[in-house]
């Protein structure tokens, strides 16, 4: 789908990749819907999109709060519905499964999976009848490969990232194109939580993107109608490699992950 002179909402717009992502595609003329749950975030995102020229709008609305969505979805769907819809709010902490609390569990799943899915399907029909439109996931190389301590995050970004290969399939019949966009470390504010401020660094944290990088490939991907697009592509092979080759990668990853999982618990004593 050429994104020019189109309707877009993007969940977790006011900062990181969703941000950028809005600011590239309202430079090319679309319209823009920014979602997130921030108030004061939100609304400095969209004047400053605005002062640049910007057709955009706001909507509070918690992604993990089905409620919220709800409105969120009614809302949209009474001014017709947006031809794209860019799923990109998410969250994590760097906590193991086992110190996390079953609340902590539930919002992980509902901001970076479960929110995802209620809001697809209830922007879903619009784009059936017109037969026309885009959804984006933007999931995470943690959606490919295991990476620790964040399981629950690495558990909703693989739902994440299958939902998409099957909507892409179900959807295709009715002209809605789905792809999915799997990030490495982005240097945003997804770092902000305490868990992350508190970790020592591994070499991993030096290897960060830009979001602007993150936010092109995503708009690419869309346009190119692209199933899984990786950033850094190379990204994309050590995915098939770990697939391919289980037995060297398989091992050589479990050592790299075990070493984050002592390097958490040294941290925790």
């Amino acid at each position: 789908m050429r994104l020019d002179g189109k309707w877009v909402a993007i969940t977790g717009g006011s900062s990181g990749i969703g941000l950028a992502v809005a600011t590239q595609l309202a430079e090319r003329g679309n319209r823009i819907t920014l979602v997130a749950d921030g108030r004061e975030r939100l609304s400095a995102a969209a004047a400053t999109l605005r002062a640049a020229g910007a057709s955009v709008d706001e909507a509070q609305c918690d992604i993990g709060n089905a409620g919220e969505l709800d409105a969120l979805a009614s809302d949209l769907l009474a001014r017709g519905g947006p031809d794209v819809l860019i799923n990109n709010a998410g969250a994590a902490v760097y906590r193991a499964f086992e110190q996390s609390s079953p609340a902590e569990i539930d919002r992980l799943l509902a901001v970076n999976l479960i929110g995802h899915v209620r809001l697809t399907k209830l922007l879903l029909a619009p784009m059936i009848a017109r037969r026309s439109g885009a959804i984006s996931f933007m999931a995470s190389i943690a959606a490919t490969l295991p990476i620790t301590p964040n399981a629950t995050y690495c558990a909703a970004k693989h739902g994440m990232i299958g939902l998409s290969r099957a909507l892409r399939i179900e959807l295709k019949r009715f002209g809605v194109e789905v792809t999915a966009v799997c990030p490495g470390r982005v240097a945003t504010r997804f770092f902000d939580h305490e868990t992350f401020r508190q970790r020592t660094e591994g070499p991993e944290t030096k290897s960060a993107i830009g979001a602007d990088r993150a936010a092109a490939a995503a708009i690419a991907a869309i346009e190119r109608n692209r199933a899984v697009a990786f950033v850094p592509e190379n990204l994309g092979l050590a995915t098939w490699l770990f697939n391919a080759l289980p037995v060297p990668f398989h091992l050589l990853f479990d050592r790299v992950a075990q070493n984050r999982m002592e390097r958490l618990y040294a941290d925790s004593r």
